[in-house]
């Protein structure tokens, strides 16, 4: 069981490094991946609560949005006690909206 967790784990950090566009040959460790930020992929069970919210924010977003708004989405997570936030959003919107800056 644990080989096939890490099997899948892997998979999706493979994943998220090429879509991300960062280095580090076909390393799992991601401290060798480079580029301009530090990335630590998490996945399985252990994500799925942060995943089922950031869905149910895109929900309430999209059906509050105007018709032809095509800006991506990202959900600002700022539990009590805290004054900086995280911004989660998916890794293709996260792909289109850096080639967008990139076109500025």
């Amino acid at each position: 069981m644990g080989k096939r967790n890490r099997a899948k784990g892997d998979s999706k950090a493979r994943h998220a490094r090429k879509v991300l566009g960062l280095g580090g040959a076909n390393s799992r460790h991601e401290e060798v991946w480079g580029g301009p930020i530090r990335v630590e992929v998490k996945a399985g069970k252990q994500v799925q609560p942060i995943y089922t919210r950031f869905l149910m924010a895109e929900q309430q977003s999209k059906q509050g949005s105007a018709l032809g708004d095509i800006r991506p989405f990202a959900m600002v997570a700022m539990p009590e006690g805290t004054s900086d936030g995280l911004v989660i959003m998916r890794l293709s919107e996260f792909q289109n909206f850096m080639a967008l800056l990139n076109d500025l």
